[in-house]
C-alpha cells in the first residue's frame, strides 16, 4: 500500500509488465524541488502543471531506473506548443550528477537531507550521452525558459529518453505542460554578487586538466564563461581583483606607478556580460595573524627576486600610508574615468568582528583620507563599525539577532544587505547540497520580508580538489559544509549549472515578481511573503504549498 502522490519503482514496473513486455527500465515524473538520491526508488509525483510568467523559468525532473547497466543514454525535448500555435523554445536538457559529503554539516536543520551511499544530487551535467550502473536512480533534468510577452495558456513539450539496457534499447516519452500567466516578469534588479575565481588550478580544472597561461586568449574565453553563467542568475556586481592585476612598481625615486591595463580587461568583460552594474573592488587588507579576534591590517606591496607579495601592516604603520597615498587617488581617478566611480564599493578587510571593530575603523578611516567620497560593502559580525561601512553586510543569523539596530541603520540612510556562508546553520536557509532545494528560494523570499537591499556569498567556484567527488572539503572540520565553496561546476570549456544554482536563480524571479506587485499592494506583497515564512526559522518546506503561493503571486500580478 502506498500513500497517494507516491510512487514506487517496483510498481511501476510491475505496471508494465502486465502489458505482455518485462522491460528492465522504469521512468516517472518527479517533484523538481525535490532531491533524488541514487539510492532511492520511490518518489514523489510532479505537478501535472507548472506555472510561470513572461521571462522566467520552470523545471522538470525524471527519474530513471534499470535493473542492468544503461548506455547511450540520451534526453531531448523540442519546443512546447500552446494556444493558436504559440511556442515555448526547446528547454535545455541535462541528468543530474551525484558528489559526495563525507563530513555531515553540524548542527543541522530539522529536515536536513542525508544519504545512504554519501552521494547527493548536485550537478546538472550536459553531455551528448550518458552511462549508468545497474540497480541506481538517475535524474533527467529540464530547464524551461519562457520569454517575456509570451501569450498566456498552457504549453506542452514531449520529452524523450532514450538508451539501452541489458542489450536491449528503450524509449520513454514524457509529457510536460508549463501554464503561462500574463504579464512577463521585469528585468531583476536586486544586487546579488557571489565572489567567483579565476585561480590557475579553476582554470585548469575547466580546460580539461591542462593549465591555461594567465592572461591568454583562453584566460579570456574563461573569464567570458564564468561572467556569463554568473548573468544566468542575474548577479548584478562582481568583485574586482586588484593584486596581481593592476601592475605596481616602485620607482627608483620612491614613487609608485600603477598600470591598469588588466584591471579594464576585468572590467569590460564582466561589463559586456551584463553583471556590472555594480563593482566591488577585492579586499585591501586582512587580519595580521590568523586569529578570528586579530586586529586588521593592509596589504602593502613587496617585491622579492623580481616577485610581489602582499605584507600585512597596521593602519598606522608608515609603510601602509606611503603606498596607499599613492594607489589611492590613482584607483579613484581611474575608476571616475570609467565612469564607475558612483557605482564602486570597497571592500576593505573581510568580517570585522566586535574585537577588532577599532582597528577595521582605523583601516577605513586611512583610506578615505585619499578618497572621502567612497563607499564601503563589508561582510560583518559587529554593530560596532557605523560610520565605516556605507552598505551592511551582516552574516544572516547576526543579522536576525541585531535586527533592530539594522533596520535603524537603513532608516539612517546606510545600505542593508546580508551574506551566507559556511554559516549559519541550525533552521536558517542556506544553500548547502544536504539542505531541501526550497532553502535558496527562501533567501529571496526572506530578503523581501526584511527588506534587504542586496545578498552576498563568497562561494561561486572556489573548486578544490575534483569538485565532483567531494564538496565538504575534508580537514577543514565542517566549517566548509558540501557545496559552501562552490554552486557551480568545471565542464569541458564550459560551466556547469547545479539544481541549487537553478533555485537561486528562481528565487531572484520570485523576488522580483513580489516587487513588481509591492508598487502596487505593498501589503499584498508583504501578505504573500508571510504566508511562506513565519519567521527566521519557521517557513515553508512543502513544495505544495510554495508552489500554490506562487500560482496565487501570479494570479493576482495578472489581474
Amino acid at each position: 500500500m502506498r500513500r497517494k502522490g507516491l510512487i514506487s519503482a517496483a510498481a511501476g514496473l510491475l505496471a508494465l509488465a502486465s502489458c505482455g513486455d518485462a522491460p528492465t527500465v522504469t521512468c516517472y515524473s518527479v517533484d523538481p524541488l525535490l532531491k533524488v538520491f541514487p539510492e532511492n526508488t520511490m518518489f514523489m509525483e510532479a505537478p501535472d502543471a507548472l506555472d510561470a510568467a513572461g521571462a522566467t523559468h520552470v523545471e522538470f525532473q525524471f527519474a530513471v531506473r534499470s535493473t542492468d547497466a544503461v548506455e547511450d543514454f540520451t534526453v531531448e525535448c523540442g519546443s512546447l506548443t500552446g494556444p493558436d500555435g504559440y511556442t515555448v523554445p526547446a528547454p535545455r536538457c541535462g541528468v543530474v550528477g551525484y558528489v559526495g559529503v563525507s563530513e555531515a554539516m553540524d548542527d543541522p536543520a530539522h529536515d536536513v537531507l542525508r544519504s545512504a551511499t554519501g552521494l547527493f544530487p548536485d550537478p546538472i551535467l550536459e553531455q551528448d550521452s550518458y552511462e549508468f550502473d545497474p540497480s541506481v536512480t538517475f535524474c533527467p533534468w529540464i530547464t524551461v525558459y519562457v520569454p517575456a510577452q509570451t501569450p498566456e495558456g498552457v504549453y506542452t513539450g514531449t520529452v524523450k529518453m532514450k538508451g539501452k539496457s541489458g542489450g536491449r534499447k528503450f524509449v520513454f516519452e514524457k509529457k510536460i505542460n508549463v501554464r503561462v500567466w500574463p504579464g512577463t516578469m521585469r528585468q531583476p534588479d536586486f544586487p546579488n554578487v557571489n565572489w567567483a575565481f579565476d585561480f590557475d588550478y579553476c582554470m585548469q580544472l575547466w580546460n580539461g586538466g591542462e593549465p591555461v597561461e594567465r592572461y591568454s586568449d583562453d584566460h579570456v574565453e574563461y573569464l567570458k564563461d564564468l561572467y556569463g553563467i554568473m548573468a544566468e542568475c542575474y548577479q548584478s556586481m562582481v568583485m574586482l581583483p586588484i593584486w596581481n592585476v593592476v601592475g605596481m612598481e616602485r620607482l627608483p625615486d620612491g614613487n609608485w606607478k600603477f598600470d591598469f591595463t588588466r584591471f579594464d580587461e576585468y572590467v569590460r568583460l564582466a561589463d559586456e556580460a551584463g553583471v556590472l552594474k555594480q563593482m566591488q573592488i577585492e579586499e585591501l587588507g586582512h587580519r595580521l595573524v590568523p586569529s578570528w579576534t586579530s586586529p586588521m591590517g593592509l596589504f602593502v606591496p613587496e617585491f622579492k627576486d623580481g616577485k610581489m607579495q602582499k605584507e600585512t601592516y597596521s593602519p598606522d604603520d608608515p609603510r601602509v600610508r606611503d603606498f596607499f597615498s599613492s594607489f589611492i587617488p590613482a584607483l579613484k581617478e581611474h575608476v571616475e574615468q570609467l565612469g564607475w566611480g558612483d557605482r564602486c564599493y570597497m571592500k576593505i578587510c573581510d568580517e570585522p568582528v566586535d574585537d577588532n571593530a577599532d582597528s577595521y575603523r582605523a583601516a577605513v578611516a586611512l583610506i578615505r583620507e585619499f578618497w572621502p567620497d567612497m563607499k564601503v560593502l563589508e561582510a560583518c559580525q559587529t554593530t560596532k563599525v557605523t560610520g565605516a561601512v556605507d552598505a551592511w553586510c551582516p552574516q544572516m543569523d547576526y543579522w536576525h539577532n541585531n535586527y533592530d539596530f539594522y533596520k535603524g541603520r537603513k532608516a539612517a540612510g546606510d545600505e542593508m544587505w546580508f551574506y551566507t556562508c559556511c554559516y549559519p546553520h541550525a533552521e536558517y536557509p542556506n544553500r548547502f547540497i544536504e539542505q531541501p532545494l526550497l532553502k535558496p528560494r527562501m533567501l529571496f523570499w526572506m530578503a523581501h520580508k526584511y527588506r534587504a537591499d542586496g545578498y552576498l556569498h563568497w562561494g561561486f567556484n572556489y573548486w578544490v580538489g575534483d569538485p565532483f567527488v567531494e564538496t565538504s572539503m575534508p580537514g577543514t572540520g565542517t566549517s566548509l559544509p558540501g557545496g559552501d565553496a562552490w554552486i557551480i561546476y568545471p565542464g569541458d570549456r564550459k560551466m556547469l549549472r547545479s539544481i541549487r544554482f537553478e533555485q537561486h536563480r528562481d528565487g531572484i524571479e520570485d523576488y522580483t515578481l513580489l516587487q513588481m506587485l509591492a508598487e502596487k499592494s505593498p501589503e499584498l506583497a508583504d501578505a504573500f511573503t508571510g504566508s511562506l515564512i513565519t519567521n527566521w526559522w519557521v517557513y515553508v518546506g512543502s513544495p505544495d504549498l510554495y508552489r500554490q503561493t506562487r500560482r496565487n503571486l501570479l494570479k493576482t500580478l495578472s489581474e
